[in-house]
């Protein structure tokens, strides 16, 4: 973890104004809870924010007027950051709703397992890629490990999601996720649902899984085998939604908007609303087969623009009732443009641990073969092999820095929205630009204007 140089300036003065006898606990005490508290946002660094509150949560009771005293002689407001203190432990708490996997600072990756799949989905990255070799199950567990410990030497965890094509064609599927359950790893199964049984479902159980992902692209029959690829795809993700279900697995539908469900996204939500598992919407992304299909199933500009509207006002509208969860917070992520401006801390503290690009923050992808993308999604661009190099030398890659930190090109460089939009969607910005850091071309933004509440923290 990073620390801004003023911040580092700020914490010597701070502990400095410590008696002595405490000192060297207080030290480290309060160095851990600051970086944990940016991690909770899912920051590179340690800012002013992250330890003035994390001051206040490590303090006791009857101590924090002293504190309140000796922050006043350092010119700082202590009344906003004692809120935040609260606002922030208030927000982390709210994730038990939903899943220990989704604590923001807990890294999410994408396990292509396989290409072989029993669908052809017209969106997939998937089907237009020839069946390449596959790992064994040992170096699949050697990748886990080369990435966990990595990850808890930094004082984070790995979620390890198994995708593919279709991750139950594997024979071994059961066997990697006995391993991460013996293990306590955090892991997820995402599936189309058409090989998705009663063992697979109890097994998910019991390890605890995080959660299951079942793919559901439309409430009608004859759409969902048509944009599925085949004629039951309907009726075995409604099969394997019971099934999960039925044995209290997180269940979570994830429904690609595209051209060919566009007019039901509020029918899809309602739908499985209704069944009682959380249903999570992304945008279609332009790559593989979606790019090759583009003109038939591909959104404009103006599409994604109400893709926008439809998947945050909602959640922002709940943010501003104070009505925020965990699981609103689970829905807020996407990489489709974010240009809403937090007024004050509560907003902030809801919106900016997932909205816009995550790609090298929290999720990432690695290949069938051991090859790592920066962002869940496959891209050209790849940052190295974790099942040949330590994980630890490519997060200290410059170039995963650079995606990690937001260096965007072009016009998003200098958007006052880049903070918690990311620049959008990363693969998509590379299919059209060539360039992964190249500003995303169907942003709809004009950066024309100012918002006084659109500063960084």
């Amino acid at each position: 973890m990073e620390w801004e140089q003023e911040v580092e300036n700020l914490f010597g003065k701070i502990t400095d104004q410590v008696p002595e006898a405490f000192r060297s606990a207080v030290k480290p005490m309060l160095h851990e809870t600051a970086e944990k508290t940016a991690r909770l946002r899912n920051s590179r660094f340690v800012g002013k924010d992250d330890l003035l509150s994390a001051l206040f949560e490590i303090t006791p009771e009857p101590f924090k007027p002293t504190v309140v005293n000796d922050l006043k002689d350092l010119g700082i407001d202590t009344d906003r950051y004692i809120q935040l203190s609260e606002i922030m432990k208030a927000h982390a708490r709210s994730w038990d709703d939903v899943s220990a996997a989704f604590i923001p600072g807990v890294y999410h990756f994408t396990m292509y397992l396989t290409d072989r799949c029993n669908q052809k989905c017209r969106h997939c990255g998937a089907s237009v890629i020839e069946n390449r070799p596959e790992l064994s199950t040992e170096q699949w567990i050697d990748i886990i490990e080369n990435v966990e410990e990595t990850l808890r030497k930094r004082g984070r965890r790995g979620c390890y999601i198994w995708f593919g094509g279709e991750p139950t064609l594997r024979k071994d599927l059961n066997d990697l996720i006995r391993y991460c359950g013996e293990k306590g790893y955090y892991q997820a199964v995402s599936t189309n649902g058409m090989l998705f049984d009663e063992e697979l479902a109890k097994l998910c159980a019991e390890v605890k899984i995080s959660h299951v992902f079942i793919s559901y692209d439309s409430v009608d029959p004859e759409r969902a085998a048509k944009i599925r690829g085949v004629p039951n795809a309907y009726e075995a993700a409604e099969k394997a939604i019971k099934l999960s279900l039925k044995y209290g697995n997180l269940t979570i539908c994830t429904a690609t908007a595209q051209k060919e469900n566009f007019d039901e996204l509020e029918k899809i939500k309602d739908r499985l609303e209704s069944m009682g598992v959380i249903v999570y919407f992304r945008a279609i992304i332009k790559q593989r087969s979606a790019d090759i299909n583009w003109d038939e199933i591909g959104l404009n500009l103006d599409e994604y623009r109400q893709f926008y509207t439809f998947k945050y006002s909602k959640i922002t509208d709940a943010i501003r009732k104070g009505e925020v969860r965990g699981i609103h917070k689970f829905l807020m992520y996407d990489m489709v443009p974010f240009m809403e401006c937090p007024v004050n801390d509560e907003e902030r503290t809801a919106l900016e641990w997932g909205v816009g690009c995550q790609a090298c923050r929290s999720v990432s992808g690695i290949d069938i073969n051991g090859d790592f993308f920066p962002c869940d999604y496959p891209s050209q661009l790849t940052l190295g092999n974790v099942l040949k190099q330590d994980f630890n030398e490519i997060m200290e890659s410059k170039l995963f820095k650079d995606i990690r930190d937001r260096n965007i090109k072009g016009r998003c460089a200098s958007c006052h929205h880049l903070e918690l939009c990311g620049g959008g969607c990363r693969c998509h910005a590379e299919n059209e630009t060539g360039d992964f850091l190249e500003s995303l071309p169907f942003c709809w933004h004009e950066d024309d204007h100012e918002h006084e509440n659109c500063k960084s923290r």
